[in-house]
């Protein structure tokens, strides 16, 4: 939501609307060139990436820790 309104804050920039806007209209491409490519890499290439380093995990550990019953070694001290 925010760069969508930084990008539409950006385009009477781009356009180079008003007195020497010409001169400022390559900034403002540029600004809502990187503010789309690094939303679109947070949308697609991070979660891309985490979903095949997720996938390198040893199939013959199975389960995380995280993810089983067992109570962790220190929980038996404490229950002492």
């Amino acid at each position: 939501m925010t760069a969508l309104a930084m990008i539409i804050g950006m385009i009477p920039m781009a356009l180079g609307a008003g007195d020497g806007g010409e001169q400022n209209a390559p900034l403002g491409r540029a600004v809502i060139g990187g503010l789309l490519l690094a939303t679109a890499a947070t949308l697609i290439f991070v979660p891309s990436v985490f979903a095949l380093l997720h996938k390198r995990r040893d199939p013959a550990e199975g389960q995380t820790p995280a993810m089983t019953a067992e109570q962790p070694p220190y929980a038996q001290e404490m229950e002492m």
